[in-house]
């Protein structure tokens, strides 16, 4: 395990390539509008008017229209980041991923109690991994999040299928049936998708709160890192 020091000398490492926070705020904006447009499409509150634009007057359609296309987009999004954590390694080889390595954080008690620690200010710095990149906390909200970000996905390609019975959505429809059944119809699948909806929100709120507390608190730049591509670490930590 190595810590930071945070009165030393730093040098910045490059971490979070081009494509990866280009990806990670498209997620960010499209997170945003499908919850907005969520919330609208749950309970229209605009009630039509024939001296309105015709685009108001079909604004719940045009709204399920775009909330299904960035739902797709989102989609697309988050099947690429899932094959990176499984497949993509340093270089140019495939194989098992590194981060999937990274998954033995998860049964580190230590680094339980070191991270719990430091943010109930039990200790002064942040503990960090020489195997992995990520804290357990962070290792299983990630696991979590994604596993929500595939039932949204899937609960909302279930619901679209009713408005479009033809094409790739009717068709997607279809291959999902069973698990529509298996969970009750499509009152059940609203529900569940409603729910993974405020799992993002409160995770969402959680990790922006927490990114913040780090970077602050140890010094990293963390905070900027999805932005620069570059944290800051010790140049020479000790172990």
């Amino acid at each position: 395990m190595a810590h930071i020091n945070t009165h030393g000398p730093v040098h910045l490492r490059y971490i979070f390539g081009r494509f990866t926070r280009i990806s990670h705020w498209f997620r960010v904006v499209l997170i945003v509008w499908l919850t907005i447009s969520g919330f609208y499409i749950a309970n229209p509150f605009l009630a039509t008017n024939p001296n309105l634009p015709t685009y108001l007057n079909f604004l719940q359609a045009n709204l399920r229209g775009l909330h299904v296309a960035a739902g797709w987009i989102l989609l697309v999004l988050t099947l690429i980041r899932i094959y990176e954590f499984f497949f993509i390694q340093p270089g140019p080889r495939l194989g098992i991923g590194t981060e999937v390595g990274m998954g033995r954080i998860l049964f580190d008690w230590r680094a339980w109690r070191d991270q719990l620690a430091f943010y109930l200010l039990l200790r002064r710095e942040h503990p960090t991994y020489i195997y992995s990149n990520y804290g357990p906390m962070q290792y299983l909200t990630y696991i979590v999040l994604y596993i929500s970000l595939v039932v949204v996905i899937l609960t909302g390609l279930i619901l679209a299928a009713p408005y479009q019975t033809s094409g790739l959505v009717g068709w997607t429809g279809q291959v999902l049936k069973p698990l529509e059944v298996a969970m009750g119809g499509l009152a059940n699948v609203r529900i569940y998708h409603h729910w993974m909806m405020w799992v993002m929100i409160v995770f969402t709120v959680v990790h922006i709160y927490m990114v913040a507390w780090y970077s602050i608190r140890s010094r990293t730049m963390i905070l900027e890192t999805m932005v620069s591509g570059y944290k800051a670490e010790d140049i020479r930590p000790h172990k």
